[in-house]
């Protein structure tokens, strides 16, 4: 198609019985006929409306499709011709299902890494989704090089990235220039923010937690990243982005016994949904007995071991790249934890320090 000269593009659908079909979609729907033909028994019509261009055709072999028109509440209908007509509300960010909570428990060496978007190797840490509400990724790219994405932005809730090995070459529209990502850092990505991976190194990971689970990607080719601003407190649909870098970070007490934690200061930048940190084991003891009522609470062990006893009766065995979520409203406790042992933590709960 390079070099083509593209006038329109339009959906082509059965047009069933031709003014039937022209009369519903225009007083039903909402569409304007922009042209007819031929004059004396029309067999094609060709209507505008919503940003869609639809071609009508008598032919019985054409599927007669489906039509999503956000923005009008209104019943589904379906035309003459059978083509399905669906109403929904503007999905500006994303639908949050009800969810359900259960304990999800993934071990690397059992995992299976799938390709996903941009060539990227995926393992599913929360098989259940939570019930659609939360989904949790560890992701890699093995070969160092440019990445082959896009400028592009998610209609979510939450979404982190946290860098569990190696290193990358980031930008985000309104932070500045394109910086290094590496491992121990993570970012908050609010609702909507572009952004794009340029490189990596060999063997680059990272551990990604978004909410909902099902969300949409979608590209902005019209976007130019960077943008040649720096806007650190610009709000995005109501959230801040967040550069931690461990390097720079402090080692602060954490609320188990024998523990200290690198807070990433995610909730003040999520207006108090979500608090992420690392934390890490300062002597081999036992911590006391939690228990938390928040929505999700997700561990992720980056190195070393963790023993932990959900319930005071199941204990889950955790080696470097194992994760496991808690169910709000079960006790738990780290019944070991070798000194120097990492691990990240994910909290959706209020009033936590």
């Amino acid at each position: 198609m390079s070099g083509s000269k593209i006038q329109t593009a339009e959906i082509v659908l059965p047009s069933g019985n031709l003014n039937e079909t022209v009369s519903f979609f225009s007083d039903k729907v909402g569409f304007q006929l922009e042209s007819i033909y031929p004059a004396d028994d029309p067999t094609e019509a060709i209507m505008y409306g919503f940003g869609l261009r639809i071609h009508f055709k008598k032919d019985d072999s054409i599927h007669p499709g489906t039509i999503s028109i956000a923005g009008a509440k209104s019943n589904n209908l379906t035309a003459p011709n059978g083509t399905l007509i669906q109403f929904h509300e503007p999905n500006g960010s994303y639908i949050l299902p009800e969810g359900n909570q259960s304990i999800q428990y993934s071990r690397l060496m059992e995992g299976q890494w799938k390709i996903g978007r941009a060539g990227m190797e995926y393992r599913d840490l929360i098989p259940d989704r939570y019930g659609g509400r939360f989904i949790a990724s560890h992701i890699r790219i093995l070969k160092a090089g440019p990445v082959s994405d896009y400028v592009h932005f998610h209609k979510i809730r939450f979404q982190m990235i946290f860098c569990n090995k190696g290193w990358a070459k980031l930008v985000y529209e309104d932070q500045g220039s394109p910086f290094i990502f590496q491992a121990g850092d993570c970012v908050l990505q609010p609702p909507e923010i572009r952004h794009q991976v340029l490189e990596n190194s060999d063997g680059f990971e990272v551990v990604e937690i978004s909410s909902p689970a099902s969300h949409m990607t979608c590209t902005d080719p019209k976007s130019n990243l960077p943008t040649g601003e720096t806007k650190p407190d610009r709000n995005y649909n109501g959230q801040n982005f967040i550069h931690h870098i461990a390097k720079k970070a402090k080692w602060r007490p954490c609320r188990y016994p024998g523990f200290e934690k690198q807070d990433f200061g995610f909730y003040p930048a999520t207006n108090g949904l979500a608090r992420v940190s690392v934390v890490r084991s300062l002597e081999q003891s036992k911590s006391t007995l939690e228990t938390q009522n928040g929505e999700f609470h997700f561990i992720f062990l980056i190195n070393g071991k963790l023993n932990i006893q959900i319930d005071q009766k199941n204990t889950f065995s955790l080696n470097t790249g194992d994760s496991i979520t808690i169910p709000g409203g079960m006790d738990y406790s780290m019944i070991e934890c070798p000194i120097g042992s990492k691990f990240l933590e994910i909290l959706f709960l209020r009033n936590v320090t």
